[in-house]
């Protein structure tokens, strides 16, 4: 089974625009697809602690961070 390099690309591509609303200036071409999936986890903890922090803000507004 190949893996199509494209695919592995799109995806750290359409989460950096989801994360920071901005088109990000990396060559995702350059990376290995070991790289792209420790950047794809990377991205996608941090879009996790990003929502945590949200739920608090939320369920706890008096509190800061």
């Amino acid at each position: 089974m190949s893996i199509d390099p494209k695919r592995i690309i799109a995806t750290p591509k359409a989460d950096f625009h989801r994360l920071t609303g901005r088109a990000c200036r990396i060559k995702f071409e350059a990376l290995d697809a070991e790289s792209l999936r420790e950047l794809q986890r990377f991205l996608r903890d941090l879009h996790h602690e990003q929502q945590m922090a949200v739920n608090r803000a939320r369920m706890m507004p008096w509190r800061r961070p």
